[in-house]
């Protein structure tokens, strides 16, 4: 099987209605901010809207989009964030909550609440040096912000059913890391101002698609969501504006790969098998674990005849007249040659 890697500059509006309907698989995505960081003077660049409201009604049309294009059943993975501002262009000071207006436009695009996921990107520590030393310079009684530190990762189904397909490409050591919802990943990435994590990726990829299936972000910066997709046997379609970020893309990661890269003999049918291989090997853990636990209770069991006996023999010890400090002594001589 040859993957393919769609890697397109320009508005992703204009560029989403040139796709046909349910063409995607899965849709991956962080978009930008209002009032936190404008990306270029571009008309189309969500970042540089004037007004709440009017990124609002932008980040609507691109969903909607999105959806259109999204299978029946396919997910549609938002990370976002609540992040802390100072004096914005509304002339305000707080935090900016996108998670109630996002469950808004998805419902109005048959689009549900599936499942989510919590990204802790820093430690305590480099929180406390990249954003709580800010704060806390100018901290005032009852006025406090703490430093944003989790985003969210919220995970919509689209109205109807896909193929279900009862395997992953999901390792166990995955599944035990992953499966818990909160996730500590290191932020970091390439030229980017807010770089998409590749580990936060690989692990939307990996637990919403499969083999073969083709995912898009339509805000995809500096492609991480096409490098990872590529590297775990997804087809990509991502969708740039910044020139900037689309040559970074370019030079940084896609020119450097061979023909080779795109090549893979991943299927659904080799997905199916690697599967049932992790299941064998769960079920030879769960035989060894309850193997080990009733030959631990079997351990304890004997134990307690063993000291009831030795009660036993102590009180028949002491009914024919011997000292207690003898028994004692008995007993201790009797551990030594057993340790021994």
């Amino acid at each position: 099987m040859r993957l393919k890697n769609t890697w397109i500059n320009g508005d992703c509006l204009k560029e989403l209605k040139k796709m046909d309907d349910e063409s995607v698989d899965l849709v991956i995505t962080s978009p930008p901010y209002h009032n936190l960081r404008v990306y270029s003077n571009d008309p189309c660049d969500l970042s540089n809207c004037e007004s709440y409201e009017e990124y609002y009604y932008l980040l609507g049309l691109v969903i909607a989009e999105c959806s259109r294009v999204l299978k029946p059943g396919g997910k549609f993975v938002m990370q976002f964030e609540d992040y802390n501002y100072t004096i914005g262009r509304d002339n305000k000071m707080g935090q900016e909550s996108l998670t109630g207006d996002i469950d808004r436009i998805m419902k109005e695009h048959d689009m549900s609440l599936w499942t989510k996921a919590f990204w802790r990107k820093y430690s305590a520590q480099r929180a406390m040096l990249a954003q709580g030393n800010l704060y806390y310079r100018n901290m005032k009684a009852r006025d406090t912000i703490l430093a944003a530190n989790v985003g969210f990762v919220y995970v919509y189904k689209k109205a109807g059913e896909c193929e279900l397909i009862k395997a992953s490409d999901i390792t166990l050591e995955e599944w035990a890391d992953w499966a818990d919802g909160v996730w500590n990943i290191s932020n970091s990435g390439i030229g980017h101002t807010t770089p998409f994590a590749e580990e936060l990726v690989k692990r939307c990829i990996k637990l919403w698609s499969c083999p073969g299936d083709v995912i898009l972000d339509p805000f995809a910066g500096a492609g991480t969501v096409n490098k990872v997709a590529i590297e775990n046997n997804r087809n990509a379609i991502g969708i740039e504006l910044k020139k900037e970020f689309y040559d970074l893309a370019n030079v940084e990661r896609f020119n450097k790969w061979d023909d080779s890269v795109y090549e893979t003999e991943d299927s659904i049918e080799k997905m199916k098998e690697r599967f049932n291989e992790q299941l064998l090997i769960g079920k030879e853990q769960s035989a060894r674990g309850k193997a080990e636990k009733e030959e631990q209770k079997q351990l304890r069991d004997r134990k307690k005849e063993l000291r009831s006996e030795i009660k036993e023999l102590e009180a028949q010890l002491n009914a024919l007249g011997m000292k207690k400090s003898e028994i004692k002594k008995l007993k201790d001589s009797v551990k030594e040659e057993t340790n021994d």
